[in-house]
């Protein structure tokens, strides 16, 4: 590639992980949606990080399609990729997400969470359908496999509030089936494979969110009840999984911007309103008290993300050639 190529702006490279920028945006809004609800805090907050998300989306929907039309290898190379293949479920994700976010305005909500919950279905299969007729280098397995699964657990949470519990729990099924599967792939891969190159590192985090959200599933499959023994379950497993990743924070600290920083955003806030629920249910005014900091922190967090990431953008480098 010459240099001339390689300085060149196009949406030819605009990276496909970015669709999880809406996943992230999504989940601050709901987050301090619930906050508001709990704590009484600005619900405007919710609002512009929702309106951030249906624009991200948008965005990322136009521009990808732009690249798809007038980039069509590029994109299918992408779509393809036996990592990056994992990333496409973020788009149904999204629109699971962003039905969520207007819950109670229908047929919007249900439109585009059921959009999302067939584009999951036929994703995943076609994902898994990959898996089994190709012979990957263990190499390849990382946590970015888990963004299927964490779509399957994400589904439940729209379908059974808005009363439509079988399709609740057929993803919510289907999802604890393929992280459990996954989990001890993952872990296998991470002790006896190669260390993770330094792009992936941030993608440790999405390990945080199966748990996570399968506990908000399961919540909202129990409509909003106790979170009982699978609760308990689904909740310390997801905690364990944070203070796990804490002890990496100083180290991920030093790793420079990649679309790849968008992992940090979704599992926080997955886990900060997983927290706020058990908190409420289970643990006292002290634990409120953490939690309250922790939802600042992963708002500041996914803050820094995305006007990185605009900064980027702005700037062309997520528009070259990469490597």
């Amino acid at each position: 590639m010459s240099q001339q190529d390689r300085g060149r702006v196009s949406l030819a490279h605009l990276p496909l992980p970015l669709f999880t920028a809406t996943m992230g945006l999504a989940g601050l809004a709901m987050l301090w949606y619930r906050s508001q609800a709990l704590w009484g805090w600005p619900g405007a907050v919710g609002d512009g990080a929702a309106a951030l998300a249906a624009a991200s989306f948008v965005a990322m929907l136009l521009a990808y399609g732009v690249k798809g039309a007038l980039h069509p290898r590029a994109a299918w190379g992408e779509i393809a990729h036996p990592v990056l293949i994992n990333f496409v479920p973020a788009v149904s994700i999204s629109l699971v997400l962003l039905g969520g976010l207007v819950a109670g305005t229908e047929p919007l909500s249900t439109i585009l969470w059921g959009s999302g919950a067939v584009l999951q279905l036929i994703v995943v299969l076609a994902i898994v359908t990959s898996w089994t007729l190709r012979q990957l280098e263990l190499e390849a397995l990382n946590p970015v496999w888990f963004i299927p699964a964490v779509g399957n657990v994400v589904v439940p949470i729209p379908a059974a509030q808005a009363g439509y519990m079988e399709v609740a729990w057929f993803f919510f099924s289907v999802g604890i089936f393929f992280w459990l599967i996954l989990m001890t792939l993952i872990y296998y891969r991470l002790i006896f494979a190669p260390n993770l190159p330094e792009f992936l590192l941030p993608t440790l985090f999405i390990l945080l969110a199966p748990p996570a959200a399968a506990y908000l599933a399961w919540i909202a499959l129990m409509d909003g009840g106790e979170p009982g023994i699978v609760g308990r379950m689904l909740y310390y497993k997801a905690l364990f999984t944070f203070l796990l990743l804490l002890i990496r924070v100083p180290r991920l600290l030093r790793v420079p911007y990649y679309p790849s920083w968008w992992g940090y955003t979704f599992p926080l806030a997955a886990f900060s309103m997983a927290s706020q629920h058990f908190a409420q249910a289970y643990l006292g005014p002290a634990a409120s008290l953490a939690v309250m900091v922790l939802v600042l922190v992963t708002t500041l967090v996914i803050a820094t993300v995305f006007v990185a990431t605009v900064v980027k953008v702005g700037s062309g480098a997520l528009l070259r050639p990469h490597g």
